[in-house]
């Protein structure tokens, strides 16, 4: 318990603020390389719907991955320094209403 409240402050700045710069930075590198432009957004006239769902389908992908990759990056680096792994030790049964629809 004493884990988490000390990791929370820790996970904040790893996790929300340098992975959501790191995924924007690799998003707008890996588009541009990818259509040579820019990702349009809904509000661009000339972009089709297409090309905007394929860059919000990317760019969500990209900081979701990016997003992980760091709050776990922080846990591991925060069970190393300090014996404690900040969060849940295995994965939380299944709903009872997912077990019925089988």
């Amino acid at each position: 318990m004493l884990a988490k409240v000390l990791f929370k402050p820790i996970g904040m700045v790893v996790g929300g603020i340098v992975a959501k710069r790191v995924g924007d930075r690799l998003f707008n590198t890996v588009y541009g390389r990818r259509y040579g432009t820019q990702a349009p957004t809904a509000f661009t006239e000339e972009a089709t719907y297409p090309q905007v769902a394929v860059a919000a389908v990317t760019r969500a992908t990209i900081l979701a991955v990016t997003a992980v990759t760091f709050d776990r990056a922080g846990a591991s680096g925060f069970r190393y320094l300090t014996g404690f792994w900040p969060g849940e030790t295995r994965p939380k049964p299944a709903s009872p209403e997912l077990e019925r629809s089988k």
